[in-house]
């Protein structure tokens, strides 16, 4: 069971939310005594508050003028949740190898790769960086056929994604992902890798690779920092509803429909 998150945390969250959506770099934020109204708690919450958002360089108070808004220390990443990794990368980010090994299943890895209980898999864990800042944190697990020819690949997979690896070192195709986005909050198991309190808002997804044959062979748990990531879909009018059209393949914006099958397209699926 995950700790109860402060009521100053959450606040944080929502004041976060808000500056990014509705207040200019310089704009000046109301008094702490409006903020205790608004949010119906001591003036002693909204200070904790205001002061995790001044640790994260969002804000600035000063003496006798008030507070300010400074701005997002680092723009989010919008893109589709299809090229998360590969985008991070184009961008001049990396990624690094945490954990590497040879484990036996957990219950829910065996299930979505379809081993049996008991099986070995090679499990592989990364932090996505950009600007030297982790944005990105992956758990990986691959069938142990499969995942021998991965392991200490720490330098590939540096700058490439795991799909990228298997289809062209390994000649391993990827055909389709099976992919699920939720909301979620920070475990103190990667917190620390993604520099974020427990606690904290994150997105959590899940993906599986199948190959040409329908077989898993690479499954991902995925958790993004809320406040470095943004996901973009574009609904139309497709056949009579309001749906993602899948006509629409913008460089930025995301495939968000969880749960289906997202097909190869000139050279595969990508992480």
């Amino acid at each position: 069971m995950r700790p109860p998150v402060p009521k100053y945390f959450m606040i944080k969250g929502v004041l976060r939310a808000r500056l990014e959506r509705e207040y200019a770099p310089g704009a000046r934020l109301p008094s702490e005594a409006e903020f205790c109204k608004d949010f119906g708690v001591s003036r002693m919450t909204i200070q904790q508050a205001l002061s995790l958002l001044t640790k994260d360089g969002l804000i600035r108070r000063e003496q006798g003028r008030g507070t300010f808004y400074v701005g997002p220390s680092t723009p989010r990443t919008e893109t589709k949740p299809s090229e998360l990794l590969e985008s991070v990368m184009r961008r001049e980010g990396f990624a690094r190898v945490v954990r590497e090994g040879v484990i036996v299943a957990p219950p829910r890895v065996a299930e979505r790769l379809r081993l049996p209980e008991g099986a070995q898999v090679v499990a592989l864990d990364r932090v996505g960086f950009l600007d030297d800042e982790p944005i990105v944190f992956i758990q990986g697990y691959l069938p142990l056929d499969v995942g021998v020819h991965v392991l200490h690949s720490d330098e590939a997979l540096r700058h490439t994604t795991m799909a990228s690896l298997l289809r062209d070192r390994h000649a391993i195709p990827i055909e389709a992902v099976v992919q699920t986005i939720a909301a979620s909050l920070a475990d103190p198991a990667f917190a620390q890798a993604l520099d974020v309190d427990v606690g904290a808002p994150i997105l959590e997804g899940e993906r599986t690779y199948l190959d040409d044959r329908g077989r898993p062979v690479f499954f991902s748990i995925t958790f993004y920092r809320a406040d470095r990531h943004r996901f973009a879909i574009t609904l139309t009018d497709w056949r009579g509803g309001w749906e993602e059209d899948p006509r629409a393949r913008a460089p930025h914006p995301s495939q968000a429909g969880a749960g289906r099958p997202t097909r190869r397209r000139q050279g595969g699926a990508r992480e």
